[in-house]
């Protein structure tokens, strides 16, 4: 019988692990003693927690479990309180089942439970059993691939304690274990005082590996490859990758980046990859640059450097990531501004960008529309700036602590020092509006001049949504070669634009650059094409 439908089990619904983290006591309680014991046999996984507990303010044994909608009766938990067997589906244990609790990488959800027993205990120490059993392989092949890295590949069910550090005693029966950015394991042995439980928690079994380690820049990179899937060409890519993100992201922040990084296979990935530990990620088959490049900025070069919020972290990270990939791949960068474009397009919220970062929200909108405010903000004062702007970011404020307080007002005016430019404009229409630049041509002339070839081009540049913004313009001739080109200024949402061409125009388009995030848009005016990219 499932968990969530046990007569004692009170399901809460529309919930998120936020709601969840209140009803735990994990400060309070601790292992004094204890020990984890990990067998694999003929596809079978036993995990083994025994230990010896402090107790806290909640006098109960408080256990967590993740289950997959998909197969729930594969993952088998006993649980042991002072040498006696505990009856689960009954009280006096609580249970809290709390449904779909997790959104996903970019949103995509997932469907199952977290599942949270409370079991009533008045000593102040008390001796805790946990045997998590499941079929390995049945459960890895029957899930949804989408859960692959939020239910415990491994642990099945966990204490709530503090972090602890015990011995992980193991033994594989002819499979190696990955452990994410600790160790590749294989036959018998114990690990002492191992303390990387969520690197456990994602860790999987697999018979055929090969692995690489290659320093890159200071960077100690250790490189899991399933045995079936590994090629000359992905290494490669990976060390050409890393090499290219650590100089970029050394030029903007100042940080001197040493340190180790794990990239890890894993055969039921579904999206790019999925950033687990510290220092460890998961990528697919063929790993794509902006993987990497946003992984090796958000865990080792920004948070394990300074102290940034997430979303701010998130958001200041879009750019020196797409400069990364336009270093190493200029097609796919490009390819990167298209999906982003329609990705920020589609996404709906009624958060401004300036609310979710005050708020640390980890609205999407911290993606998607903050990637084309920094490439617009770039456009307008400079990449030159945007390097300047960034180090005084993580070397004033990255390290200090309040750093919540670096609010939108702050980050506008240290742009505004380094360029020399009044922003306050751009800071009103893209980060405290969710509005998006709108253009349309109208009144076009074009007009064949006295000496037979030259022709005069006018057009007003209307934006219906009153931004002011540098917008460039670009005309081709029949044969689709360039034969004008400027910037022109539509401020209020309205600019004058105008070419002496040697040519007759046969099609205009609008940001060809594709720095501003705006609706793409393709009609004819007065027999001439016109796109707004």
């Amino acid at each position: 019988m499932p968990p969530w439908e046990y007569k004692n089990a009170k399901v809460i619904k529309g919930a998120t692990l936020r709601d969840v983290n209140p009803n735990l006591h994990w400060k309070e309680m601790g292992v004094y003693t204890g020990g984890v014991y990990l067998t694999y046999s003929n596809g079978i996984v036993t995990v083994n927690f025994t230990g010896v507990v402090r107790n806290g303010k909640a006098k109960a044994a408080e256990v967590l479990e993740e289950v997959p909608n998909e197969k729930p009766s594969v993952i088998n938990i006993t649980v042991i309180v002072n040498g006696k067997v505990v009856d689960l589906t009954s009280p006096p244990v609580e249970v809290y089942a709390y449904p779909k609790i997790y959104s996903g990488h970019f949103g995509y959800p997932h469907s199952g439970w977290l599942i949270l027993y409370r079991i009533p205990v008045n000593e102040s120490s008390f001796n805790l059993t946990l045997i998590s059993r499941f079929n390995y392989r049945e459960y890895t092949s029957l899930y949804n691939p989408e859960w692959s890295f939020d239910v415990p590949v491994l642990l099945g069910a966990v204490p709530v304690v503090q972090d602890s550090s015990l011995n992980l005693n193991y033994e594989l029966s002819g499979e190696k274990l990955v452990i994410p950015a600790y160790s590749i394991l294989s036959g018998t042995g114990t690990l002492e005082s191992f303390n990387d439980w969520e690197g456990l928690r994602y860790a999987y079994i697999y018979p055929n590996l090969v692995a690489k380690n290659v320093s890159v820049g200071g960077f100690n990179v250790t490189m899991v490859f399933l045995g079936n899937w590994y090629s000359d060409d992905t290494y490669k890519k990976l060390v050409n990758v890393t090499r290219i993100g650590l100089h970029t992201f050394a030029e903007y922040t100042g940080y001197d980046a040493k340190g180790s990084v794990w990239y890890v296979q894993h055969p039921y990935l579904v999206n790019s990859y999925v950033s687990l530990t510290k220092n460890a990620v998961y990528l697919k088959r063929y790993p794509d640059s902006a993987s990497v490049f946003y992984v090796l900025y958000k865990d080792w070069l920004l948070w394990s450097n300074g102290s940034l919020s997430p979303s701010l972290a998130n958001f200041l990270g879009m750019w020196p990531i797409f400069v990364s990939m336009r270093g190493s791949n200029p097609q796919y960068a490009e390819e990167f501004v298209k999906s982003m474009g329609s990705y920020a397009l589609s996404y709906k919220s009624n958060l401004t960008l300036a609310q979710a970062i005050s708020r640390n929200e980890s609205e999407n909108i911290v993606f998607g529309r903050g990637f084309f405010v920094l490439r617009s903000l770039s456009a307008v004062i400079g990449n030159e700036s945007m390097v300047k702007a960034y180090r005084v970011i993580f070397g004033k404020y990255s390290r200090r602590a309040g750093v919540n307080s670096l609010d939108t007002g702050t980050l506008q005016r240290i742009f505004e020092n380094v360029s020399g430019q009044k922003l306050g404009w751009f800071f009103d229409e893209w980060f405290k509006t969710n509005l998006v630049p709108s253009y349309n041509v109208q009144d076009l002339k074009d007009l064949k001049l006295e000496n037979g070839s030259a022709h005069r081009l006018t057009f007003r540049l209307v934006d219906s949504s009153n931004f002011t913004m540098p917008v460039e313009v670009a005309v081709y001739d029949s044969s689709g070669t360039v034969i004008g080109k400027k910037t022109a200024w539509v401020r209020n949402g309205l600019g004058e634009v105008s070419f002496i061409l040697d040519k007759r125009p046969v099609r205009i388009v609008v940001d060809p650059g594709d720095p501003i995030l705006n609706p793409r848009v393709q009609t004819t005016v007065s027999g001439i094409l016109i796109f707004v990219n």
